[in-house]
């Protein structure tokens, strides 16, 4: 019992130890955020350059064929391109949502709240707005037509 109880605090400090990894793991930096905004557009940005082969006038087609075994690995064949680039943007669209999410949960809670109208409703409303328009519609060419003739009179002279 007593060896027990004597390897018992090491256990605690280990416990400690790990929870504070985790804890600094777990903390949200500022910069962490803006990091991220800054960087997944550049992303997605680069993904399209390969997709396309062109960045201004630099010819992105002979990636492949460079010193660099690591970059040959991903570029030289046109499959490994595409998978690339699309790889590329697929990180940098998930990044962009992943920084857009709390801004959405707000506004879908918010729309749950909404009361809809029913479909004859909005057709309804839907055709009074097209009524409506048709009407000035109908006004402007009137004006037009009226006061047409008498801007010419005023000009010609």
């Amino acid at each position: 019992m007593a060896k027990e109880i004597k390897n018992e605090p090491k256990k605690v400090k280990e416990a400690t130890k790990e929870s504070r990894v985790m804890q600094i793991l777990k903390t949200e930096y500022k910069f962490e955020n803006w990091l991220l905004a800054i960087l997944s557009p550049i992303l997605v940005l680069y993904g399209v350059y390969i997709l396309i082969g062109k960045v201004g006038s630099l010819d992105l087609t002979q990636i492949g064929n460079t010193d660099f075994e690591f970059i040959n690995f991903f570029f030289n064949t046109t499959l490994k391109k595409i998978l690339s680039a699309v790889f590329l943007i697929l990180i940098g669209t998930l990044v962009i949502i992943y920084l857009l999410i709390p801004y959405i949960k707000p506004s879908i809670a918010e729309m749950k709240k909404v009361n809809w109208p029913t479909g004859k409703a909005l057709a309804g409303n839907s055709s009074r707005v097209f009524a409506f328009l048709l009407f000035l519609m109908f006004m402007f060419y009137l004006y037009g037509a009226v006061l047409d003739p008498l801007f010419k009179l005023i000009y010609n002279r």
